[in-house]
């Protein structure tokens, strides 16, 4: 059974460390990993991880609040992650020269859980990073933390096609928007014991589902570090969900994932 999981940070230490025991577990379950950078130091990471080893794929990311680190006083993120100052404008110009290495532009978009306070500053680079996706093609993943609605809108005004909204805490109406407007949304293994990814398996077709694990982060179990062989976990219960073969929910997942990133 061939899996993917689209979205995770395979570059934090917590991972990094162990880095190849993790990917030749990975290899031997099949697990094709997309790991997404979120500013100028992991964008580097992730990309000499995924020349190393070729079922690793990265994606350029530019995170809410280390996009306007040089603005705001936050040091630190929910997950107590050091948040790191860098030029967008200087980051878009590398990425824009390593565009064929990246398959997707994410983390990005506005997180108001933290930073409530900056929201124009978070909407101007936002959109102005939408703006870069267009211009060189690429798919966009999206973190919306409690800036689902203005996160959707955006992405609507900029009539943006490939979107995979990346933990999506949204409710329901917003969900089924996103399904209306052909976006994707992830499931990741910590459905298990957060009932909303449930509802997220449920309410969206299998046609614009994805499975991530954001590894280290998300785990299935409250306090472990999460690994990208977990999708496997979001396999199953999308299956027993929706009452299908698990090897069809993977099968669709993949080709999802590989229609949208060009792998």
């Amino acid at each position: 059974m061939k899996m993917i999981d689209v979205h995770s940070h395979i570059d934090d230490e917590r991972i990094f460390r162990n880095l190849e025991s993790i990917m030749k577990k990975c290899e031997e379950k099949n697990v094709v990993v997309i790991s997404s950078g979120v500013n100028f130091e992991t964008n580097r990471k992730v990309l000499q991880i995924s020349e190393k080893y070729p079922f690793v794929k990265a994606t350029a990311g530019f995170y809410p609040l280390d996009s306007i680190a040089e603005k705001i006083r936050i040091k630190r993120d929910e997950d107590l992650r050091e948040i790191k100052p860098f030029s967008v404008e200087k980051e878009l110009l590398f990425v824009k020269e390593n565009k064929e290495k990246f398959v997707a532009i994410g983390e990005i978009g506005m997180d108001f859980q933290i930073a409530v306070e900056y929201k124009k500053e978070q909407q101007e680079v936002f959109e102005k990073i939408l703006n870069f996706a267009k211009e060189i093609g690429k798919p966009v993943i999206i973190h919306s933390r409690k800036a689902e609605l203005e996160c959707i809108e955006i992405l609507e005004n900029f009539k943006m096609k490939k979107v995979v909204m990346h933990c999506f805490n949204g409710r329901k109406s917003l969900i089924k928007k996103c399904v209306r407007n052909g976006w994707f949304l992830t499931v990741p293994p910590v459905l298990v014991r957060l009932n909303h990814f449930k509802i997220i398996a449920e309410l969206v077709p299998l046609e614009n589902l994805l499975t991530e694990t954001d590894s280290p982060y998300l785990s299935p179990v409250k306090g472990e570090i999460n690994y990208p062989w977990n999708v496997e976990i979001s396999i199953k219960e999308i299956a027993k969900i929706k009452k299908i073969e698990e090897e069809k929910v993977a099968e669709k997942i993949f080709k999802n994932a590989t229609d949208l990133f060009g792998l």
